[in-house]
């Protein structure tokens, strides 16, 4: 059998288009290096050649096991565990709302947005995002903007928009798009690309360092200062990774990325508890301890402390807050864990955390064996704003955190919510289903362009 009869043979069996040519390549390169072995050896060509690709055994059987490896993947366990989060979502949704058909059926028509989107996301190709990363932050910038110009309006000091009949709060939006822009910027840096000979000042570090500060500040003005916290440490981690995996001038660009961060930080803290607002500090305050102002800034967390204090293993917390309905909770809440607790008990609310937990871990590892850095440094962004928003929202319902605007992911049962969550998870099921062929694909376009 000659190598391209045998190439072919391989081929026949892998069932993922995009592979193929980079796979055969491959194969091929490696038939040829056999092949001038035995030549080398006084064998003719001829014969060299059958004999090399003899020794690469049954063509059907390589091709079965290479279209087993370079196939594109589903993460079954991530699936699995964002289906566990959807459930509580779904059985928070029951227990506020039992009777409401005309609220079961908004809810479903939201899932089935989200679940076609979601979809259409898997399939797409998330490297073709990189090149339009200005478009995408031009995006954010407009979402965030426009509230602030036309058709917005205030509720508890922050600024929503509507959209027909939908209720939106910018950062819900913005703020995976700014991510998905700065990684692009990140990945698409050129380190040489200066303004000029004299001046060693790079544009492209400019231009990231200023598209961060404006979306940070936009945040800032919503006001969303929990989000804006959240996107700014996904930049500082990504900063951070790009600046270690380039190794030169480690630890004096790491220097220069934290000391500007870290002297604000100090003078903020500073001005806080010597002179800043009695109101900034009390709430403060009254997040960890709530009986320092039980009916002003501490009211939420004295009704949460209540269910804490009355939680059952198993059942209804006997607190007047979950007896006699006068939730806190509310669609698109912030207290969807308490409210759960108080509701279903520590048992059903330990699972949650647990599932949580297991998402987390799932995302790291998932960051951490990606190859191709685009795709890497998405899912550390993705997996930064679910992990900070989780564990952020559940240490504010046990009042163990500062009081703020966040979501619980996937268990928040408000639409458009889910519909971000749906969607920024379904970029990383992408990413996954690539990690095994996306040096093919990269291969088979240079070939073929």
């Amino acid at each position: 059998m000659d190598i391209k009869h045998f190439l072919d043979k391989v081929c026949n069996e892998i069932k993922y288009e995009p592979v193929k040519l980079g796979i055969s390549e491959e194969l091929k390169l490696h038939i040829q290096e056999i092949k001038e072995d035995y030549q080398n050896q006084g064998i003719e060509e001829k014969e060299a050649e059958e004999k090399a690709v003899s020794q690469m055994g049954e063509a059907e059987e390589i091709g079965k096991k290479l279209n087993k490896i370079h196939k594109p993947k589903l993460d079954w366990k991530l699936l699995l565990l964002i289906v566990i989060l959807m459930g509580f979502g779904i059985v928070v949704s029951i227990l506020k709302e039992p009777l409401n058909n005309t609220y079961i059926a908004r809810t479903i028509a939201y899932m089935i947005v989200g679940f076609i989107l979601s979809i259409c996301i898997y399939f797409f190709d998330y490297k073709k995002m990189r090149k339009y990363s200005n478009v995408i932050y031009l995006i954010a910038t407009a979402i965030m903007i426009l509230p602030m110009l036309i058709n917005g309006y205030t509720i508890n000091g922050s600024i929503y928009t509507r959209l027909f009949s939908i209720t939106i709060f910018p950062p819900t939006i913005a703020m995976p798009l700014y991510l998905i822009a700065f990684i692009g910027f990140i990945v698409n840096y050129d380190k040489n690309k200066m303004i000029n000979a004299r001046i060693s000042i790079n544009t492209d570090l400019i231009k990231i360092i200023i598209f961060s500060i404006i979306s940070i500040f936009l945040m800032l003005q919503i006001p969303s200062f929990a989000n804006a916290a959240i996107l700014l440490i996904a930049y500082f981690i990504i900063a951070t990774i790009k600046i270690i995996q380039e190794k030169d001038n480690c630890i004096k660009n790491l220097v220069k990325l934290y000391i500007v961060p870290i002297v604000l930080i100090t003078l903020f803290v500073e001005s806080i508890v010597t002179n800043g607002s009695q109101f900034r500090l009390l709430r403060i305050t009254s997040s960890f301890y709530p009986e320092s102002d039980p009916n002003g800034s501490g009211y939420v967390g004295m009704l949460q402390k209540e269910i804490i204090e009355n939680a059952k293993i198993f059942g209804e917390a006997n607190a007047k807050t979950i007896l006699n309905n006068e939730s806190i909770i509310t669609e698109e809440s912030n207290y969807t864990f308490i409210y759960l607790l108080g509701k279903t008990g520590i048992l059903v609310t330990s699972l949650l955390v647990c599932t949580i937990i297991l998402t987390s871990i799932k995302l790291i590892i998932n960051a951490k064996n990606i190859k191709e850095q685009y795709g890497k440094y998405l899912i550390i962004g993705l997996s930064t704003i679910y992990i900070l928003q989780s564990f952020a929202t559940m240490l504010m319902n046990v009042n163990m955190s500062i009081q703020t605007n966040i979501n619980l992911p996937f268990v928040t049962y408000g639409g458009l919510y889910f519909i971000v969550s749906i969607s920024s998870i379904s970029i990383i099921f992408s990413i996954y289903r690539r990690k095994d062929i996306y040096k093919y694909e990269i291969e088979n376009k240079i070939k073929t362009s």
